[in-house]
């Protein structure tokens, strides 16, 4: 992969950072155009759930990829999660990846990653979007009720912006060096190692319905390997796992 130059644009609030940078990719914008706000006020996650994006807490960023090389369908998020994780280890917390996308601290989600792409005929890369959200300071007030349970910050205190700098210019510092290094899959034992829940009970939600099982592991395309309770083993690509 060729070498990766950011354009590194900064506001307070946007309503999404990925809807932003997908509307400026299909105007031609080059990659490398990295957007990072302070708040949302559409923040999206995967399965096209809210994310909560209070003002002066987090750090929600997109960056503008162009791939020049074919990728399995996870190869990117799992490669962010990789960088992501680094990045809070760097600050001396430690932390955990529950596949596919999400980032734990204390069992308690802190921050997750959405991938959109678009696809020329030929299956190459028209584009592909980052985004990354993290929840770095507690909300004034705390979290809403409905994930109070579920959510933390990794730092205490009040906001610092200059801690929200140092951040993000470690998370691009260590996403670029394993993008470049693209198609070579460099990252697949620190995501595997970081997984949480493997081996584990889980409850998998598929569109044809529930299902429970044991996690066993992923496979070389970051698939999650299943066993259900019927005797049944599944690689999966998608859906929603709850762990138990």
């Amino acid at each position: 992969m060729s070498s990766l130059s950011y354009k590194v644009h900064t506001v307070e609030t946007v309503k999404s950072t990925n809807s932003t940078i997908k509307a400026l990719a299909k105007e031609g914008a080059p990659e490398g155009y990295v957007l990072a706000a302070s708040s949302q006020t559409n923040g999206r996650g995967r399965l096209n759930r809210v994310f909560f994006s209070p003002k002066g807490t987090g750090l929600y960023v997109s960056i503008l990829l162009r791939p020049e090389c074919r990728l399995a369908p996870y190869a990117l998020t799992c490669m962010s999660a990789v960088a992501l994780a680094e990045t809070v280890n760097s600050f001396g917390i430690d932390c955990g990846i529950k596949w596919v996308n999400d980032l734990y601290v204390r069992n308690k989600k802190t921050a997750g990653i959405l991938v959109e792409s678009a696809l020329n005929q030929d299956g190459s890369f028209m584009y592909a979007v980052v985004g990354i959200g993290v929840n770095l300071f507690p909300p004034e007030g705390g979290f809403p009720a409905s994930i109070k349970d579920k959510a933390a910050a990794l730092f205490d205190g009040s906001a610092d912006e200059e801690v929200r700098k140092l951040f993000l210019r470690r998370l691009l510092l260590r996403f670029k060096r394993y993008y470049e290094q693209l198609p070579e899959i460099t990252f697949f034992d620190a995501y595997r190692d970081r997984l949480i829940g493997i081996g584990s009970r889980v409850l998998v939600s598929e569109p044809d319905g529930m299902r429970y099982g044991k996690s066993v592991g992923i496979d070389r395309d970051f698939q999650l390997l299943v066993r259900f309770d019927d005797g049944s083993e599944t690689a999966l690509d998608r859906g929603d796992v709850t762990l138990m």
